[in-house]
């Protein structure tokens, strides 16, 4: 009988463990940097441009499923505008689904991601087409 318990409790133990994250998970989790951006003026054509001080951002991936991103104030980039939430990656459809904690709709949104190496491009669902890339600082 003792050794059962010590079976099952031993059981229990693993069961509760903490759930391993994907290898793209893993390879999103960190900070990254807007180094390029593309919005369309409603041309249909998107010309990128390089991120500045001014005009430049951070996201964070946390391994709690977690995420804030910084995005500075025009002409005031010391005063960060910021916004967090949740976030999971649906594999196998190349998104990543957003949880804002404020927001006027409850609903996730989905936005398409490409990874390669230490690159990210986000690729919101935009008319007239737009994209930002993120290379990875930690």
């Amino acid at each position: 009988m003792k050794k059962l318990s010590l079976l099952l409790s031993f059981v229990l133990l693993i069961s509760c463990e903490k759930e391993e994250l994907s290898t793209v998970e893993r390879s999103i989790v960190g900070k990254w940097q807007l180094v390029e951006y593309c919005v369309s003026p409603g041309s249909g054509e998107c010309n990128a441009q390089m991120a500045t001080a001014i005009y430049t951002q951070t996201v964070e991936f946390r391994e709690d499923g977690s995420f804030i991103e910084k995005i500075p104030e025009r002409q005031k980039f010391w005063t960060p505008i910021m916004s967090s939430g949740q976030y999971r990656i649906l594999e196998g459809k190349g998104k990543i689904e957003f949880q804002f904690d404020v927001s006027s709709s409850r609903t996730p949104v989905g936005v398409d991601y490409q990874l390669s190496g230490n690159r990210m491009t986000l690729l919101p669902g935009c008319f007239e087409g737009c994209r930002y890339t993120y290379e990875k600082v930690r």
